[in-house]
This record gives C-alpha cells, structure tokens and sequence, in this order.
C-alpha cells in the first residue's frame, strides 16, 4: 500500500452556508444540516428544512453522486460525522457541514466514508477537535494534512462491497427493531385515544404537579479531585423508549451529588438538547440496570408520583406526538442545538387516566418488552459484528499527522 496525503486525494472541499430559521420556507431549496448526516454514514432526509434559492452561493446549490458531507462543527462527540451522497440532487449545505469530493481516480469516496467513520468510531476527531463552550470543531485543513495507506482502487472496491453486506444486515435488524417499538405506542392510542383530542376526557395536570422533575450533573474538568466516581448516562444512551446501555462512562462526584441524582427504577430520562430538532424531548424510562447510575445535565429526570401516574404510561405519553410537542412548545435553539428546560418539563400537560386502566396498560406492555428487547438485541449484535469488521478491514492503517513542516510528527494507530 502506498503511504498518501489526503490533501492530494481531494479533488475539492467546500464549507456550506449559513441560514437562519426565521428565512425557512416551505418549499425551496433543501438546506442540510448535522442532523441530516446518520450515524450509519448515510443522509436522513426525515426532516429537510427548506430555504430560498436566493441565499445559496452558485457552488454550493448541488450536491453530486458521490460527494461526502464532513460535519466539521457541533456537540464534541457528534463532530467528525459523514455521510456520502447516494445520486445527483439540488441542495444546499449548512457552514457546519464541508462539501468533499475525491478524486476517483485514485479513491472510492464510498471507502473513503467508511475510513472516516473507523476515524470518529476511535474517537479522533472529538480528540483533535478545537473546543468551546458548547461545541467543537475540526477543520477540513486539518483532515488534509493527514495521510492514509491506501490500497489500490480494486481493492478498495472489494472492501466497500464486504462492509456494505454487512451493514445492510444492519439497517435490516434496525428496521425490524424499528417495528417492534411501533406496537407500543400503537397499544397506546388504542387505550387512551389520540392526547391531542383526548376523546375519554382524561384530566390533565402540569407534569411537575404528578412528577419531580430535576436536572442532572455537568461534566466538567474540575470534577477530576471529587471523593466518588459513578457511572452515568448521557445524551447518547437515551432512544426514545428503551435505553442503550452498551457504553456507559464514569464521573466523578461527591456523596450530596450522588443523593441527589441517582436513578431509580422507574425514572423517566427527557433528552434536553440535541442538534437533531427530532430527538429532542426523546424519553425513556429507567429500570435500576446498573448501580448507583446518575445523570448528566443535558438529560433531565422526571420521577412519577405512582399514586397519581405510573412510569410506563407517562413514558408512552411523552414520546407520543401530543407529548412531544407540549414538552417542546416552549424549546429554543442555541448554538445549533435544540433544547429544552426542566421548566418546559414542568409545564408540559399531562392526561391523566385512572390507575387501574394505566396498570392495565403496563401489564400488556410487559408483554410485549421481550420482543422488543428481543429485536434491539439482534440490532446490538449486527451493530457490533459490522463494527468489528470495520475494525480488522482498517486495522493496519494508520493516521499520521503531520507539522507545519510537513514532517510527520505523529502515529497514531486506528486498531
């Protein structure tokens, strides 16, 4: 393999443009952002904001088959996100994202995406990133100055066919676990009626009169002295409905900080900000997997009061779309990132059943959590079979950075 800088493999990289909320459209040009960009290095074209043909520079209105979008900015673990574009289309592209396109004689931009994706899984770019207070960035100057063992073309061919196979057993376990949590909120509506209508009349309560709502603990450099460490979920570990509990880091904190915010069974998770409007406001519930677990500041808990509303009912009424939207009628965006409050929390309406129909709804959930953990342990296991695979495809290449001088100065291994 020859030994080759990237900044001479890219043809051309471009920042995208900035355009603020209050110019959205209806219908315009697509704008993609950083929550159009999947973990799984594909866009998500879910939710597409739209802005006027007008605020797009010429050179940045087109996006072609082939061409990669480079999150350079956003929440530290979330920068360095890539995804390459599946055929020829019209949009524009957010200044948090680049535009790369390679050159083909020499690089598959297909192998070039899953060489970044091993590149972010190792935690590089969130490692190099430049920090701020709430956000990160790497530079597409940066990424150029880097150099990879390239393989021939063929083979780089053989590589994105074998990773491909794999990944779509992925998306196939994803999708089946996708329609394993679709029966839940389906037995819901069934129960309870629509929230937004409430045809039954329930009453309804300000969540913070039938739960205690409270944030969690900030991360920050100066825990590192404090007499405790315990571990603790983020952003990250919270989908909507069902927790992943795959990677959970540890922090450190002191005895009253533990008091107050470990977790019990049955508390509810709310996410508070993300840079995917979508998942904002995402609840799960809790049910004491790990000992001694708190919480990080960007997730506020909310504990149901269990002689007025039961944890299972409250979670599927928050994650319903009338739940969603009360939680985020009040939200704001800052930085890029959606967010809101432990007081939105508390605001939010909440309909309120009687006991003996909300418990009756948890023992038919009961029912139905194996197959639902059944399909989300499948997807665990294809997840982390093609992240091994993407591992040993990638083991004997290396990063090496290099200076101002254009020295190498650094090996940094990707195994």
């Amino acid at each position: 393999m020859s030994v080759i800088d990237i900044g001479g493999l890219i043809a051309s990289d471009e920042a995208g443009f900035a355009c603020s909320k209050t110019k959205l459209v209806d219908s315009g040009l697509p704008h993609l952002r950083p929550f159009n960009i999947s973990d799984d290095g594909c866009l998500n074209l879910s939710q597409v904001y739209q802005v006027p043909p007008t605020e797009a520079p010429p050179s940045k209105a087109q996006l072609l088959e082939g061409d990669i979008l480079f999150n350079n900015t956003n929440s530290a673990e979330l920068v360095g996100k890539s995804a390459i574009v599946p055929e020829n289309m019209s949009a524009g592209f957010s200044n948090h994202l680049t535009r790369i396109r390679v050159d083909r004689k020499f690089l598959d931009p297909a192998w070039f995406n899953y060489w970044l994706r091993r590149l972010r899984s190792t935690g590089y770019f969130t490692a190099h990133a430049t920090q701020w207070v709430s956000q990160a960035a790497y530079r597409s100057a940066d990424l150029a100055k880097l150099r990879i063992s390239l393989p021939r073309l063929d083979e780089q061919r053989r590589i994105v066919d074998l990773l491909s196979r794999a990944e779509g057993i992925v998306r196939l376990r994803r999708e089946a676990q996708k329609k394993a949590a679709e029966i839940i909120p389906a037995l819901f509506l069934d129960m309870f009626g629509d929230p937004a209508t409430n045809p039954n009349g329930w009453p309804k309560y300000r969540a913070g009169e039938v739960a205690d709502v409270q944030g969690g603990l900030q991360v920050t450099a100066a825990r590192a002295t404090l007499p405790l460490e315990r571990p603790y979920l983020r952003v990250a570990n919270v989908y909507r409905s069902y927790l992943d509990l795959q990677e959970v880091k540890q922090i450190r904190l002191t005895e009253s900080e533990l008091a107050r915010t470990r977790l019990r069974s049955g508390d509810l998770l709310i996410v508070e900000g993300h840079g995917n409007p979508l998942e904002v406001g995402r609840v799960a519930m809790w049910f004491d997997e790990i000992a001694d677990c708190v919480h990080q500041n960007h997730l506020i808990r909310a504990r149901p009061h269990r002689d007025v509303i039961l944890p299972r009912y409250a979670c599927a009424f928050l994650n319903s779309e009338a739940g969603r939207a009360a939680l985020l009628r009040s939200g704001k965006t800052t930085s890029g990132l959606s967010t809101i409050s432990t007081s939105n929390v508390k605001d939010a309406p909440i309909l309120i059943p009687p006991l003996e129909r909300q418990a009756h709804f948890e023992s038919l959930c009961c029912g139905f959590l194996g197959l639902e953990k059944q399909q989300s342990d499948a997807l665990a296991k294809a997840e982390a079979t093609f992240a091994s695979l993407l591992a040993s495809v990638f083991s004997e290449e290396t990063v090496i950075e290099q200076g101002s001088s254009g020295a190498a100065e650094m090996l940094v291994p990707l195994s």
